[in-house]
Formats: structure tokens, C-alpha cells, sequence
């Protein structure tokens, strides 16, 4: 209960400073030192794997809240952070991007585990591809966002007078636009470090204890100097009886 002329507290959650324009007319302190975008990735319809993309995402995705082949999803910087963007974005589209070579991992036999695999990077080509396809959505709302000028004077009334319509605004605009440039600049600081990331087949050899290269002098192929590496018998030499 709170007595007469007592201050009430009102907590809004955390919100981007869109967020708090858009439903509440105003935006906080805190929220204009976050700055946020909002960006959007689907799979293909004309993709060949359409159909096995979508099987992944209806039932071996969360069980809770399967996906649909449209995702959004938030770019954010804030002071701390150097534009890294939120992995489920990195998670989703490297199935979106999964073909070529990397598409075996889309056979009945691994349906249960590739949204598990795509938490991790999947190949070069594949990673490369979707740092592209994050730094080019980023660049293509900036683009768009560029055509949204304002001259010298309007802009000096806005930082005059940020509380009004056109002020409040130009903050959204600018923290979008610092939240894309700054996811821009991490993917591009990512593609130059492709070389240096660990791939499923890196990671499966290891598993299997097979990434180390052999050295003949160290094997050890028991009492029989005729086997070769590998194996366990010489051909023919089973002796089975029939």
C-alpha cells in the first residue's frame, strides 16, 4: 500500500531505446547508451533443402517453441561489448547456409544432432558465408537508413532538444545506426580469422582420435612385420571355418 503523495516506481524491463519510444513515449537515461537494431533472415523457399531445413527447425530445435523459417532478431552494443552478435543469430543461419559439401550433415541419420552442430562453426565455406550474409543485412540498413538526412539546423534542434518528437528520434536512428556499424565491423574482424576457427571435420577427427598425422616408426603391428597399418589380419588369413 502507499500512503497519499507517496512516489511510485514503475519497472518498464529492460527495452531497447525503439522499444521505449514505440510503447511508452519516452526514453530513459540507460537505454540511450544501448544501442540496438533489429534484423531479419529466412531460409530460401527455392533452396533444394527447403524441406529438411524446416524438418530440423519444426522438431529438433526446441522442443517448446519450434522455429519458423523467418527469424528476428537484435544486434546490440552497448559500452563493454565489441559488437559480438547474439550466437543465436550465428546458430540459425548456419543452416540457413548449409549446402554443398556440408549438406551430408542434413541425412535422416544426423537429424537429431545438427542444431546441435550448427552451435559450432561448420566449414569455412559455411562460416564464411554467413559472416557475408550478417555484414551485408547490416550494411543494407545502413544504406537505407542513409537516405534518412537531416540537415545541420534540424540536427542542432534535436541535440537542443532531445525530449522532442524529432530529438527522441534522432536517438533511436543513431543507436541503430552505431548498433549496425559496430556488427559490421566485429564480422569483418571475423572473416580475416576464418583460418584460425576449429570445423566439424577438425573436430570429429579428434573425437575419433584421428588428428594426428602417423608415424610409421611408432606403430605397432604385433608379431606379423607383413601387416600394414590398419590392419588386424592379412588378407585371406582368417582362418574360418566353413
Amino acid at each position: 500500500k502507499y500512503a497519499a503523495g507517496e512516489e511510485v516506481f514503475v519497472n518498464y524491463g529492460p527495452k531497447s531505446a525503439a522499444e521505449y519510444l514505440l510503447e511508452h513515449g519516452f526514453i530513459p537515461q540507460q537505454a540511450k547508451t544501448t544501442a540496438v537494431s533489429e534484423l531479419t533472415f529466412e531460409i530460401d523457399p527455392e533452396d533444394r533443402f527447403y524441406d529438411d531445413k524446416l524438418d530440423v527447425l519444426e522438431f529438433e530445435t526446441y522442443e517448446s517453441a519450434p522455429m519458423e523459417p523467418s527469424q528476428s532478431f537484435d544486434v546490440l552494443y552497448e559500452p563493454g561489448r565489441d559488437g559480438e552478435p547474439d550466437p543465436a543469430i550465428v546458430q540459425f543461419l548456419r543452416l540457413v547456409k548449409l549446402g554443398g559439401k556440408d549438406a551430408f550433415l542434413l541425412e535422416s541419420v544426423f537429424r537429431k544432432e545438427v542444431w546441435g552442430f550448427m552451435g559450432l562453426p561448420v566449414s569455412q565455406v559455411n562460416e564464411r558465408d554467413v559472416v557475408d550474409e550478417i555484414a551485408n543485412a547490416c550494411s543494407k540498413a545502413l544504406e537505407e537508413m542513409g537516405g534518412i538526412e537531416e540537415t545541420e539546423e534540424v540536427k542542432q534542434q534535436d541535440e537542443a532538444n532531445e525530449n522532442s518528437p524529432l530529438g527522441l528520434c534522432a536517438i533511436v536512428r543513431e543507436a541503430e545506426r552505431k548498433a549496425l556499424a559496430r556488427t559490421v565491423e566485429y564480422m569483418q574482424r571475423e572473416k580475416e580469422a576464418l583460418d584460425l576457427k576449429e570445423y566439424y571435420q577438425e573436430r570429429r577427427l579428434k573425437d575419433l582420435g584421428l588428428d594426428s598425422e602417423w608415424d610409421p616408426e611408432s606403430a605397432d603391428f604385433g608379431d606379423d612385420d607383413e601387416l600394414n597399418y590398419g590392419q588386424t589380419r592379412l588378407p585371406g588369413g582368417g582362418d574360418l571355418d566353413w
